[in-house]
């Protein structure tokens, strides 16, 4: 999963991916960990400043966690492609804390339609699928059981790999790349 700052112009001027399958990273991000998510790896690399006109653009449906970094850290928007269950009540979270969170919770719109929805939502799937495939082997409240049998067709068939005889940097091998 990855995620995007952009900036009131509408230009990228940071990302972040999710490095929690791999054993090294870059320097002030996090590797290796349940919280290296791409919107904490993103965040990592933003300095002090006002970010209230800027968005965050995520692949995926930002948890609870994000979301509260994304708050600290002060960018007001939140747009995201694919939905996430788990984690879609919190944007409800200011109500429960209106005077502490209200004023800077960030605004929050997805998912997208259309085709980045649903790869937004079917990449998840898809690295479950091929990192812990235990952890989807069985219908679970993790991820919708559809999705994740989406995920595998995706997976066995081998249509997220580049066609054979290209140079071409395949879904499948991005999902291995540890850089």
């Amino acid at each position: 999963m990855g995620a995007v700052l952009v900036d009131p112009d509408g230009q990228i001027v940071l990302a972040g991916r999710n490095r929690r399958a791999d054993e090294a990273g870059l320097l002030g991000q996090i590797s290796g960990a349940a919280i290296a998510h791409a919107e904490i790896n993103l965040l990592a690399q933003l300095g002090h400043g006002d970010y209230r006109d800027w968005t965050l653009r995520s692949s995926l449906q930002p948890c609870l966690l994000c979301l509260s970094a994304v708050r600290v850290g002060g960018v007001g928007h939140v747009s995201y492609a694919g939905a996430d269950p788990l984690w879609d009540g919190c944007a409800q979270v200011p109500a429960l804390l209106p005077e502490l969170l209200s004023s800077r919770w960030p605004t929050t719109t997805g998912p997208a339609e259309g085709m980045d929805g649903v790869w937004g939502a079917l990449l998840p799937a898809i690295w479950y699928v091929v990192h812990k495939p235990e952890s989807v082997a069985e219908p679970t409240d993790l991820l919708p059981w559809a999705t994740v049998q989406l995920a595998r067709g995706c997976v066995t068939t081998g249509i997220l790999d580049a066609p054979s005889g290209t140079d071409a940097y395949s879904l499948a091998s991005a999902l291995h790349h540890r850089g």
